[in-house]
């Protein structure tokens, strides 16, 4: 376990406390710090225009997380944005100037620290093998199906369920007439899992009031939607809280999801529209 305590009192590293909103740095700066967060969460990110407007998430990390060992063996640029989610505070090294005083004078906490990167390091590498995986795995079943309709979607379903280990799935979708119910399509749990159940769509944001959802408290909500119109919904449930690395996840493959349910939606109102002209 790394001593944060023993780091940030000894001379080596410095403190640091920054406001909601500030950056601890921005794409193209140069810094060749190691940080490690005390408290509270970083956005990480990456511009996705050369204008600057816009940006992608790349990660969200909080206390014990460490960020920027890059600049160990690197004078390039920073490729990435970090800034404040909520006030933190942190701890820093410069690698270049710095670090390997530290290691002399302190061996030991040297050895542990460095202990400490490599594990978290490879947790993440482990984490982004599993949703490279995922991903590939569910765009591989995509691709291969026949023809986009209900009993295809379900099966991409039941596949992203043995792909993630996750407990269940359930799968519902806005009634198409009456915008504020909802209808529970598939349940993985059930014996017979195509369903046709009617919900109340608010329910959906107050889980604990739906005793027929819950098995235990580890309940995650993900919408799916074409542009800013959610259309589904999925809820998936595990044995353990879940982490920013299984929302993720459960993003990703949601992604590959929703682009299938925009086809078969396509169709839908394609089939509609061939129907009203014949009638």
């Amino acid at each position: 376990m790394l001593n944060i305590d023993f780091l940030k009192n000894s001379w080596f590293f410095q403190y640091k406390e920054l406001s909601k909103g500030e950056l601890v740095f921005d794409e193209g700066d140069f810094d060749e710090n190691l940080y490690i967060i005390i408290s509270w969460k970083i956005w990480i990110g990456k511009y996705t225009t050369i204008e600057k407007i816009e940006k992608k998430e790349l990660a969200i990390l909080s206390q014990m997380d460490f960020f920027w060992e890059a600049s160990l063996n690197s004078s390039l640029p920073k490729e990435a944005i970090a800034s404040v989610l909520e006030d933190v505070k942190l701890i820093y090294i410069n690698w270049k100037t710095q670090i390997e005083d530290f290691v002399k004078k302190y061996p030991k906490e040297a050895i542990e620290l460095f202990s400490f990167i490599i594990d978290s390091t490879n947790k993440r590498l482990s984490y982004a093998n599993r949703q490279i995986t995922a991903n590939n795995e569910i765009i591989k079943t995509i691709v291969e199906i026949e023809s986009v309709n209900d009993k295809n979607i379900f099966y991409i379903i039941e596949k992203i369920r043995l792909i993630t280990w996750y407990n269940y799935i359930i799968f519902l979708e806005i009634n198409p007439v009456m915008r504020d119910y909802l209808i529970l399509k598939y349940d993985t749990r059930e014996i017979w899992k195509l369903q046709d159940e009617i919900i109340e769509r608010k329910k959906i944001n107050d889980l604990k009031t739906i005793t027929e959802f819950v098995l235990k408290n580890y309940n995650y909500v993900q919408k799916l939607g074409i542009w800013k119109n959610d259309l589904w919904f999925m809820i998936f449930w595990k044995d353990i809280k879940f982490d920013y690395e299984d929302k993720k996840l459960i993003l990703s493959i949601s992604n590959n999801l929703t682009w299938l349910l925009k086809q078969k939606e396509v169709l839908n109102e394609a089939n509609n529209m061939i129907y009203m002209k014949e009638n």
